[in-house]
């Protein structure tokens, strides 16, 4: 060997002379194809990421033994794939891989794929660049002889394929090298690092790397390792599963399994960075100090939080804090939203850079935000499980498999977890706050209170529609019209049951939840919505439930009541939608009507039907919150029957309300009603109906036969209260007994009339005068309860007299009616005083004119 520039070589008698000085034209050919910033320490990638010190202990550890042959698969397996998702350390962990291995003396050659940079984000100088760190790293050897060799002998060597360039200049050098070292056995003397590979643009020639590294390797003597980095993206996926590649590779990943130990690592990165930059500020500033306590360790845990196991988050907050110009403590409330940051300095600009860069490989982002809408949204969650990938595709009406191939491209931000339940799973907390945040996200923004909700509505009805054209066909398709098994029908759809594990259920809850919470009164209402809600066949829908099961369940009333509330809003919003409405009050007509029957032929469902129809529109009618007003008797009193078929409190009971008439008077919350107390979407069902009721000419004189006749049979049963209210009430100066709980004010729905007991003024009232019913009946030592059972017991035998003497001028003749009003006329002579005497009065009037009404003149 020659020093200086010169190198002789000897072979075979032959006599060869290279000159490796700088304008060598061969030395040149490699120079040129080479990408200077791949390096691992090009001045490209100056402050490269790498590990923190102490973190990422392990996963080094384990790439280290797997380099030194101290791991399992170490000559059997010579890939390595690192991957995991964005942001996850990939990219650090390969530069602290070749800094180890460069520091113990390890020969080395790495490709950093950017794809912002165009020298490095393609294949074309892949293989001069790790031909060119081979030659490096064997001076004076058969290494860098071969290399030149196959230069001269090819000079357009660059532009062949990557398998061939590979095995030219870097295998097959190498094997000459190893050949001649007469070397015991199999030997590892080269480890080749890619870092980023999904990062090179060319999605083609992703799989072309994989595919011609593996077909270069001898198999005999593995000599040369291959560590590779990337996203787990569906090409990458798919090329590493393949034959070339399945057998001889050692899958490494940095996914959710790893988060505890992820989460340890940033943890104590944050806790350093921030102490090492509160260490500078104090030193520099003249000023106010950092406190020594600053950061917070909750605000550590939160930044942890948001971190998802990926580095990035953390790293891009550091390094928006570490600004020389600004207080470090204002740059962090910032990035917590604390404090507005200004002239667009936003703290995470880069990582917004990452997310819209991956976003943009999608083939059809539509769609892709439809899927995580609807997962921001909840739309098919249940007890914070989401719904399974195959729900999705149901319904949002895609193709089976569809949802795997939208998010193929996608994985290092969204991942589909393993079967049999695949889920979507969202690696990335910050990935939210990105997407909802339209100055951040721009055109991949999901707006929730825009067009977002309303297009999950209609998705939903579509696929109620399409469970309850199912329920149909099966029933249709039975000779004997009998009722088809549950199990059969799989586990869609069942508003019967309050199971969530039905699909149709959850999918159902979603326009509920929507509909009563008025969400869809501030979003933008796509037109997928009003044609959807159109086309709905709510009386397929409803048939199970109105057929072939005895009552109608809760959740299936409360969709009507939603789905009404939907229409009304969609009116309002548009007028031109009202003949939704119509059309579809028309159809819900008919499920109604059947039920509507029952409510004709019972005497309890009877009275809440007449009380439906007139709560709140006179005095002798009015509204009022019969729990807390008629609960506090509930000790006292042996039947509470009447009050059980207006409350339905008794689970038991044979009334059946199925049309959930009797909520008009019991509010969710019985405490203290306020003007307006109805919900807007139960407002919207009561009008409903209400119209209804119109339209069929509802009730009729028989059913108020039958409310009076419940209200006569409770009379008796009743205590008479032993006092009256003072005239300083509505009523002053009416024809009708004082009362200082009857209020008049328009402000209330469902009418002005409300009966209302003010509990809480009771502890401010004068109790020295009791009266005997307190003093001999109530078993209370409690003052304030006394009071309660005195007030309600006033309030019941008020209002019930009132009932009567609205029904009776419009009952029709009833035979039980007619023999509750001969005993009634007894009892009034029996008790001619009462502590209410005109409305005793009153009573007695209409019973008397009733009787004159359906009876012969003689037997009156």
């Amino acid at each position: 060997m020659i020093s200086g520039n010169y190198q002789l070589v000897i072979s075979g008698g032959q006599f060869t002379q290279h000159n490796y000085h700088e304008q060598n034209p061969l030395f040149k050919t490699l120079k040129d194809a080479v990408a200077a910033n791949a390096f691992h320490d090009s001045a490209a990638r100056y402050d490269p990421p790498k590990c923190h010190p102490r973190t990422r202990v392990k996963i080094l550890d384990d790439i280290m033994g797997w380099i030194l042959g101290q791991g399992r698969d170490t000559l059997v397996k010579p890939f390595l794939w690192l991957n995991g998702a964005a942001g996850a350390g990939k990219s650090a962990i390969a530069q602290s891989t070749v800094e180890r291995c460069v520091e113990r003396g390890l020969r080395v050659a790495s490709f950093f794929f950017s794809k912002s940079d165009p020298t490095r984000n393609h294949a074309k100088h892949l293989v001069a660049t790790l031909a060119y760190q081979l030659y490096q790293a064997f001076p004076g050897t058969e290494v860098q002889t071969e290399i030149m060799s196959a230069i001269s002998k090819e000079p357009l060597i660059f532009t062949k394929q990557i398998q061939q360039q590979f095995t030219t200049l870097v295998v097959q050098p190498l094997k000459t090298y190893l050949s001649r070292q007469n070397l015991p056995g199999p030997q590892t003397s080269f480890l080749i690092v890619i870092d980023g590979l999904d990062e090179c643009i060319d999605r083609a020639s992703q799989t072309a790397i994989l595919s011609a590294l593996a077909n270069s390797l001898p198999d005999s003597n593995p000599c040369i390792q291959m560590f590779v980095a990337s996203r787990p993206e569906h090409d990458i996926k798919l090329s590493f599963g393949s034959k070339h590649l399945k057998d001889v590779h050692t899958p490494l990943s940095l996914d959710l399994d790893r988060g505890s130990d992820a989460e340890s690592d940033i943890r104590l990165y944050l806790f350093d960075q921030f102490a090492q930059r509160k260490d500078e500020f104090n030193k520099r500033t003249k000023g106010s100090k950092l406190d020594q306590s600053w950061p917070a360790e909750k605000v550590i845990e939160e930044l942890v939080t948001k971190s998802s196991g990926q580095f990035i988050y953390a790293a891009t907050v550091i390094r928006y804090v570490e600004s020389t110009r600004h207080r470090p403590d204002h740059r962090l409330d910032m990035v917590l939203n604390l404090r507005q940051a200004r002239n667009g300095d936003h703290p995470f600009a880069k990582l917004d850079e990452l997310y819209s860069m991956i976003l943009q490989s999608s083939s059809d982002i539509e769609k892709v935000l439809e899927v995580l809408s609807l997962e921001f949204l909840e739309v098919l969650t249940t007890e914070g499980e989401p719904g399974s990938v195959n729900e999705i595709e149901k319904v949002l009406a895609y193709e089976e498999g569809e949802v795997e191939t939208l998010f193929c491209d996608l994985a290092a931000l969204v991942q589909l977890s393993e079967s049999p339940r695949s889920t979507l799973e969202i690696l990335h907390a910050s990935l939210y706050d990105y997407l909802l945040d339209k100055g951040r996200s721009k055109r991949f923004h999901i707006d929730l209170h825009g067009k977002y909700i309303g297009r999950h509505m209609a998705n939903v009805l579509k696929y109620l529609a399409s469970c309850g054209m199912f329920y149909l066909s099966l029933f249709m398709s039975s000779s004997t019209y009998q009722v088809p098994r549950l199990p059969s029908l799989g586990s869609d759809y069942n508003l019967n049951s309050d199971d969530s594990s039905y699909l149709g259920n959850r999918a159902a809850n979603f326009l509920v939840r929507n509909s009563f919470t008025s969400e869809l009164r501030w979003c933008t209402i796509p037109p997928e919505l009003p044609q959807a809600a159109f086309s709905f066949p709510l009386t397929v829908v409803l048939a199970p439930h109105s057929l072939w099961f005895r009552h109608v369940r809760s959740n299936a009333l409360d969709f009507v009541v939603a789905f009404l509330h939907a229409l009304r809003i969609m009116a309002l919003e548009d007028p031109a939608c009202s003949y939704i409405e119509d059309h579809q009050h028309r159809n819900l007509d008919t499920v109604v009507m059947p039920r509507l029957r029952r409510y004709f032929g019972n005497d309890g469902l009877a009275l809440v039907l007449a009380l439906f129809c007139h709560v709140g529109s006179h005095r002798f009618v009015p509204w009022c919150n019969m729990q807390s007003t008629f609960a506090a008797l509930d000790d006292v009193l042996p039947d509470l029957t009447f009050t059980r078929i207006l409350l339905k409190d008794n689970p038991f009971s044979l009334i059946n309300d199925d049309l959930g008439l009797a909520h008009l008077w019991s509010p969710a919350d019985p405490g203290e009603p306020q003007a307006g107390f109805l919900s807007e979407a139960d407002s919207v069902f009561f009008d409903y109906m209400h119209s209804c009721l119109r339209r069929f000419s509802a009730p009729s004189p028989t059913v108020y036969a039958k409310a009076a006749k419940v209200c006569f049979d409770f009379l008796p049963s009743l205590l008479v209260p032993p006092f009256s209210w003072k005239h300083n009430a509505v009523a002053d100066g009416t024809e009708d007994d004082p009362c200082p709980h009857l209020v008049f004010d328009e402000a209330f729905l469902p009418g002005p009339w409300m009966f209302r007991i003010p509990w809480s003024d009771f502890s401010d009232q004068n109790t020295s005068n009791m009266g005997r019913y307190d003093e001999e009946q109530s078993d209370s030592d409690d003052e304030e309860e006394r009071l309660r059972q005195r007030e309600s017991l006033g309030a019941m035998y008020f209002t019930l007299l009132g009932y009567l003497i609205f029904f009776l001028p419009r009952c029709g003749r009833s035979v039980d009616l007619i023999a509750a009003c001969i005993k009634q006329q007894a009892s009034y002579i029996d008790q001619p005083n009462n502590p209410f005497p005109i409305r005793w009065s009153l009573l007695h009037v209409q019973i008397n004119s009733y009787l004159a009404k359906v009876l012969p003149t003689s037997n009156v």
